[in-house]
């Protein structure tokens, strides 16, 4: 079932958008548009993913010192 819908939609062909006349412009922008929402929705799932699996912090967000807490909040404002 996955497969037969891979394969139609590796199937997907547009030959010559010239053959669609004064459309031609607005289906490359709307497939263009598409396909960075489908980018930014495969990116947020992998990064959903990834945040689920519980990696441990990376070096940089370690606390300094021994004080109780031992993460720094992650800030875009720091």
């Amino acid at each position: 079932m996955i497969g037969d819908f891979l394969r139609w939609l590796g199937d997907i062909r547009i030959d010559n958008l010239a053959d669609y006349g004064v459309l031609a412009d607005t289906i490359e922008v709307f497939a263009a548009t598409l396909l960075m929402i489908g980018g930014i929705f495969i990116t947020y799932l992998i990064q959903k993913w990834a945040d689920s699996i519980g990696e441990h912090p990376g070096v940089v967000n370690t606390g300094r010192g021994g004080g109780v807490e031992r993460l720094e909040a992650k800030s875009i404002r720091e």
